[in-house]
């Protein structure tokens, strides 16, 4: 699995404690323990929030007692991007302000790297026509942005103008740089900014990945 959805904060800290005690002991805490340690009001808490784990993908439950399993193995091969927000595929139109938003767990060799990167929701249809990966840049997918500073012809860049996030492809031309899109909606046309404006350029798109969420409203408004 290479992406997974993204967790809050107690599910973050719910998976780390399986993690840890899987890694030290070789099996998961109990409900019991899970309690004492997270300081959870009652067993109740702690099942919801592994019932969360489970319907996102992370873990798999028999039923038994410590029958917790991780679909996520803790050796290395996946690591965790923080999903700070979302970013308009479209006109800038959503202001760019950071938040917790859980994190995308990822297969390490769907990246070169893991520095100073993370995650944000497309919103809008500007870029649908591009793809990444096999991914399009659509409505709901995720993107990875690494935080770049340099930046070419066809690089697909993150862009804060006016405080708005808006995804778009680069161009430089001599005396301009153009934001472009990529869309089967002719209403969107290309934003243009002075040749040194490349400070609103705030990081390059790496990847896109695909939202389950997404597919599966989309499949059953088609039904």
């Amino acid at each position: 699995m290479s992406s997974l959805y993204p967790l809050t904060k107690k599910q973050k800290e719910v998976l780390r404690l399986i993690e840890k005690s899987i890694d030290k002991h070789g099996f998961a805490p109990s409900l019991g323990e899970m309690l004492s340690d997270l300081g959870f009001s009652s067993k109740r808490s702690v099942t919801f929030h592994l019932e969360a784990l489970e319907r996102k993908g992370y873990i798999t439950r028999t039923g038994q007692a410590r029958g917790i399993y991780l679909n996520t193995p803790s050796n290395g091969q996946f690591f965790s991007v923080p999903a700070v927000g979302f970013a308009n595929a479209g006109l800038p139109m959503v202001i760019a302000e950071e938040g917790d938003y859980g994190e995308i767990t990822v297969d390490k060799k769907l990246l070169n790297r893991k520095r100073k990167v993370f995650g944000l929701e497309l919103r809008g249809d500007s870029m649908d026509k591009r793809f990444l990966n096999g991914i399009p840049l659509s409505n709901g997918n995720y993107v990875i942005v690494s935080k770049d500073s340099e930046y070419k012809n066809g690089d697909v860049v993150l862009a804060v103008i006016d405080n708005a996030a808006t995804i778009k492809s680069f161009k430089r031309e001599k005396d301009r740089i153009v934001l472009y899109p990529e869309s089967s909606n002719k209403r969107h046309h290309p934003i243009y900014i002075r040749s040194d404006g490349e400070a609103m350029i705030t990081g390059k798109v790496l990847t896109a990945l695909s939202n389950p969420r997404t597919e599966q409203i989309t499949d059953t408004s088609k039904s």
